[in-house]
């Protein structure tokens, strides 16, 4: 196997997937993404592939070699999309007021209002916020959504170009957006235990972020994470602290403290434990919808049904 793999991996396009069949025999597949990704690094060790495969994030590069290998991209990801449907409209109380009772609109951010995420990537807060105030008036709306797996055209520097797959860029949207005003409250649906609370202070990045973990059946667990908040969200809870349902435990963040950007929540769940939460792509390429949709699935249900 470790032959032919490297014959795969000496192409400079290879695919995961494509190598995936192949890996089967040779790495164990079930256990921990970065184990995984450090058998690949041995086999890669020599080839074109080697410094494409030390970028690589250890998760994402497991579901591929899983989906390649006709296995679930991620061990109980399927579990958790059945919990989502089956719970349907559970977390509308998200905010408070309940998203039932806020008037809302859908911001396309990779098409009519892309014009806003345009003005929030160059930092020109006047602009953004100017646009964003405008659309939000003609919809007589007070929250807006930025949809999740949305194409975004505003992810266009070398920083998106795919690891994974050089010919495309991540560039649709991995979470849901929810823009409210700065200082909005956000109340926790589900007991949770904070596993990351940091201040990522630098512009067009999170700002004030936690992470937070939560089983939804015996022995399956998910994570959920809650970005551009404010510094004092973060600052309130460490990793180990638990928070029941129902409180009301953070706040979005305002420009100066959010990364940057107009005042919103970006949240995203996730089907795996990162040793490191601050790896998990926010995007990613349209191409491994397949994957995202058990990786990271679509919280929208949760919240709007």
């Amino acid at each position: 196997m470790t032959q032919t793999a490297s014959a795969l991996l000496s192409n400079p396009v290879f695919s995961l997937e494509a190598l995936g069949p192949h890996a089967a025999g040779e790495l164990d597949l079930s256990a921990r993404p970065d184990a995984v990704l450090a058998r690949l690094a041995d086999i890669a060790r020599g080839t074109a592939a080697e410094s494409r495969v030390g970028r690589m994030d250890p998760v994402v590069a497991r579901a591929l070699l899983r989906k390649g290998a006709g296995l679930e991209p991620v061990p109980g990801g399927r579990a958790l999309r059945e919990w989502i449907a089956a719970n349907a409209g559970s977390w509308h109380g998200i905010l408070k007021p309940s998203v039932r009772d806020i008037p809302t609109t859908i911001l396309e951010l990779g098409g009519a209002a892309a014009e806003i995420a345009a003005a929030s990537a160059m930092q020109d807060r006047e602009t953004a916020q100017t646009k964003y105030d405008a659309l939000m008036a003609a919809e007589g709306a007070r929250l807006g959504i930025g949809t999740w797996h949305e194409y975004r055209t505003v992810y266009s520097t070398d920083a998106y170009v795919s690891v994974f797959d050089p010919s495309v860029r991540r560039d649709h949207h991995l979470g849901i957006d929810l823009f409210c005003d700065a200082g909005t409250a956000l109340v926790l649906p589900m007991d949770g235990e904070v596993v990351d609370a940091r201040i990522i202070d630098a512009r067009l990045d999170y700002g004030g972020v936690l992470v937070l973990e939560h089983e939804f059946a015996e022995g399956r667990k998910f994570w959920s994470l809650w970005g551009h908040l404010s510094h004092a969200s973060a600052r309130a809870w460490k990793p180990g602290d638990r928070i029941a349902a129902g409180t009301t435990f953070c706040d979005m963040g305002d420009f100066e403290e959010n990364g940057w950007w107009l005042p919103h929540l970006h949240f995203q769940l996730s089907a795996e434990k990162y040793p490191d939460f601050g790896m998990m792509p926010g995007v990613g390429e349209g191409a491994f919808l397949s994957i995202w949709t058990d990786l990271f699935p679509d919280p929208t249900p949760l919240i709007f049904k």
